[in-house]
């Protein structure tokens, strides 16, 4: 959501909650975004990779059928009256997944690139965006990386990690996207609910 240069900072805070109200549930929905990241990039890159394939001459439908038939079903019922328009409907779906999706990565992205602490940052590039194991990015924090930025120990990663998924978990809660993670307490589901990701409704 843009701004323009009439809105104060008390309105933004208002419109966005208050930058520092978060909470358990808060962090856990940011560490499980975190840790989806990768695989919603995966995700995209397969579908820009689908469309580029279309581009150069593969139809929708045999693009479908060399995924190995993905949607036998759409709507409960065998695809077997009109193939083409449920392929159309399969690719809108998958186009409007692919932004969502895209939104939640680059805003990601762009909470990551703003945290102030350099090893903060650099903590939250190394485990979130580049899905390195613990061990290995507190390995490599352990020595200096860059020029006048020192090496820090075990403990201190283990604590910058902390704080990054703190600051990380303000900023995806001031730009709404831990409103599009949804724990689900629901019947059937165990105490402490199933979390997953929220498609916005589009009319």
């Amino acid at each position: 959501m843009a701004f323009g240069c009439g809105y104060s900072f008390a309105l933004l805070l208002r419109i966005g909650g208050n930058a520092d109200d978060i909470n358990a549930e808060d962090i856990r929905k940011t560490k499980w975004l975190l840790g989806k990241y990768t695989d919603l990039v995966d995700v995209i890159k397969n579908y820009e990779y689908s469309l580029e394939q279309i581009k150069n001459g593969m139809s929708a439908y045999d693009l479908l059928s060399a995924e190995g038939s993905v949607a036998k079903r759409v709507t409960g019922q065998e695809l077997t009256a009109d193939v083409t328009a449920n392929t159309v409907l399969l690719k809108d779906q998958r186009h409007i997944n692919y932004k969502f999706y895209l939104l939640i990565t680059n805003n990601i992205r762009f909470a990551i690139s703003n945290i102030r602490d350099a090893h903060e940052g650099l903590a939250a590039k190394l485990l979130f965006m580049d899905g390195m194991k613990y061990l290995k990015a507190q390995q490599y924090m352990s020595r200096e990386y860059k020029k006048g930025i020192h090496g820090i120990s075990a403990t201190t990663f283990a604590d910058k990690r902390r704080k990054a998924i703190e600051n990380l978990a303000k900023s995806l809660k001031v730009n709404r996207t831990l409103d599009f993670v949804i724990i689900d307490y629901g019947r059937g589901r165990n105490q402490e609910g199933e979390i997953g990701l929220r498609m916005p409704e589009v009319n």
